[in-house]
Order: structure tokens, then C-alpha cells, then sequence
């Protein structure tokens, strides 16, 4: 990316309307529609110091939420695909500079009176699961199913609930793309179905714990999930292992 050829946008007199770990998103000064997203400063290389010792040899591009966003646009299911994923993906329009530093541009989605969405997250706190999540869950999970997207683990909060025409529908805004070192899953159609299930699967047990008691941790309810997830083959060797260990 050549920042010196973009265009700029003054972003000095404008508050975010989120704020994340990594990033800040703004609406757009001239079209409400679309979101500006800014890494925040300094954060691409502290996420590369923190990792583990065989990750920080990766360039640090590679910690950047932007540049791992728009290189997630690049995969073949998006890049192939019709017009029906926009049902559940916001479109990314590319680059432009601004007074905070470059920033990724894409589709804004907002609630009947303007302002942003609210995430599922938010939508889980104050309704639970009603029929019509339920049914938006349903379909998002389709799109997934027939699409073969590649997705991170699917966040609440990285998921809005837009109401488009009397109907709810999930919007993925955040987490597109394969965190895994080698992205196998993009060259082989087996290896993207059994991607986006294992994701399903982690996404079904994340919002029956958000919906649920909360008795335990998520990170305990996660240490179970991977546990019953793997492979019958790997649990039964790892059995072994603890069995030994207690003789």
C-alpha cells in the first residue's frame, strides 16, 4: 500500500463510535454509511512482542487488524462469491489516509433510529434468545455452511444484529479470515467445511455460555469445549497420558 497516493480524511474533530482492543472505528465525515477502521497506535507491536517466540518471526503486518481484515477479503469463498454474502458481510472498500494513520473503509451498519447496530452481544443482555434471533442464528450459520467462509472464532461482539425490513439478520463486522499459521483451509474444500464447523461448534457453546448461568468461567467452558472437540483418537491418548502421570 502506498500511503502517499491515498486519500485523506480529517478525522481530528470526530469521536469514535467503538472502541476495541486493537482498533477504532469511526463513521465516515461524508457518508454515514460506511466505517472507518484505525489500528490503534502502537498496538501491531505490542501484540508482536507478546506473542510466542516462533510467531514474532512473521512481519508485523501480520498483528495489524487492518491488513489481516483486508487480506481476509482476498480469499477465494469471497472473492468468487455472488451478491448473498453481503446478506451477512459488510463489503471493504479499501484504503485512505488520515490524521490518525491509514485506515480500512467498509459498510456501516445502523439501528432504526441512526445510530451503530448494537452487537449480539448487547442483543443477548437485554433480550436472550428469542424466536427471531433464533431464526437470524439459524441463517447465519447456513450462509457459513453453503458459503465456506473462513472465520476466526465467532465473537458475540464482533457480530451485528441489523433490522433490515421488519427482519433480523447477523452481520459479521469483525474476525473474517484464519488465525492459524498455515491457512490449509483456503486450497481445500474439505478443509474449509471442517473449519467452519469447528467454528459453528465453538460459536453454539460460546452463546449457550453468554445465554446461560456464567457459573464457570468462559476460559474453564472453553478448556472443556476443546477437550470434547478433538478427535476421539487424540482424547484417548490423552487419557493415557493423565493415566500414567497418576501411577
Amino acid at each position: 500500500m502506498q500511503v502517499s497516493n491515498l486519500p485523506f480524511l480529517d478525522l481530528s474533530e470526530k469521536q469514535p463510535f467503538a472502541i476495541g482492543d486493537n482498533r477504532l472505528c469511526f463513521r465516515h465525515p461524508d457518508d454515514s454509511g460506511l466505517c472507518i477502521k484505525i489500528n490503534r497506535a502502537g498496538r501491531a507491536g505490542r501484540l508482536r512482542g507478546q506473542a510466542p517466540l516462533y510467531k514474532r518471526l512473521r512481519r508485523e503486518k501480520h498483528f495489524d487488524d487492518n491488513w489481516q481484515e483486508f487480506y481476509a477479503f482476498q480469499q477465494p469463498a469471497i472473492r468468487t462469491g455472488g451478491p448473498e454474502l453481503w446478506r451477512h458481510l459488510p463489503r471493504c472498500y479499501g484504503w485512505v489516509e488520515t490524521n490518525l494513520g491509514p485506515a480500512l473503509i467498509s459498510d456501516f451498519f445502523a439501528d432504526p433510529s441512526g445510530d451503530a447496530a448494537p452487537t449480539l452481544e448487547q442483543y443477548l443482555k437485554h433480550h436472550g434468545r428469542t424466536p427471531e434471533i433464533d431464526e437470524a442464528l439459524d441463517e447465519f450459520c447456513a450462509f457459513l455452511r453453503s458459503s465456506l467462509v473462513l472465520t476466526k472464532n465467532l465473537l458475540p461482539h464482533n457480530l451485528v444484529v441489523a433490522d433490515l425490513d421488519r427482519e433480523l439478520r447477523l452481520i459479521l463486522i469483525d474476525g473474517i479470515g484464519l488465525a492459524t499459521l498455515l491457512p490449509l483451509a483456503k486450497h481445500s474444500t474439505l478443509l474449509s467445511r471442517r473449519h467452519v464447523e469447528k467454528r459453528i461448534r465453538w460459536f453454539e457453546h460460546r452463546l449457550a455460555w453468554e445465554t446461560g448461568s456464567r457459573l464457570e468461567s468462559w476460559q474453564t467452558a472453553e478448556a472443556k469445549f476443546h477437550r470434547y472437540a478433538r478427535p476421539r483418537w487424540r482424547r484417548a491418548l490423552s487419557g493415557r497420558a493423565r493415566g500414567r502421570e497418576e501411577c
